[in-house]
């Protein structure tokens, strides 16, 4: 982790992730923001989804295969610099976990990836994201 001296973690910044795709047409890299002060959670559950058997292209789509590669903290504010470029612009977690869900309940429904205690808990958490009852919306 690179860091400047040591600060206290603002709960009230937002925080970021850089989110890398492989093979993408759309896009190499995501990157989701949401507000600090739920960043643990996010980040222990976006980790435990990369390390899934599931993470995978044929079951995610564009964004299998993903890992994240930066976790920016408690940042106070950001500046699109290029508005014309679509990986320039932050996603909200609220609409990544709605790519990802979407994605895995199509997949559920078409039987292709079994039942598992690991996927219903994802999908548990995912849908409390989307649905905002996890994080309020920013």
């Amino acid at each position: 982790m690179f860091g400047i001296g040591k600060k206290a973690k603002k709960l009230d910044g937002i925080d970021m992730l850089i989110i890398k795709t492989e093979e993408s047409a759309n896009r190499h890299f995501y990157q989701v923001v949401f507000p600090s002060a739920y960043a643990n959670d996010i980040v222990s559950m976006l980790r435990k989804l990369q390390k899934s058997p599931i993470n995978k292209r044929e079951y995610l789509g564009e964004i299998g295969g993903f890992h994240i590669s930066t976790h920016l903290e408690a940042m106070t504010s950001f500046e699109v610099l290029d508005e014309a470029d679509l990986e320039a612009h932050p996603v909200q977690i609220q609409d990544f976990a709605n790519i990802l869900l979407r994605r895995l309940e199509a997949l559920e429904e078409s039987g292709e990836v079994g039942e598992s205690e690991e996927l219903a808990f994802i999908m548990g958490e995912l849908t409390m994201l989307r649905d905002g009852t996890f994080v309020p919306q920013m």
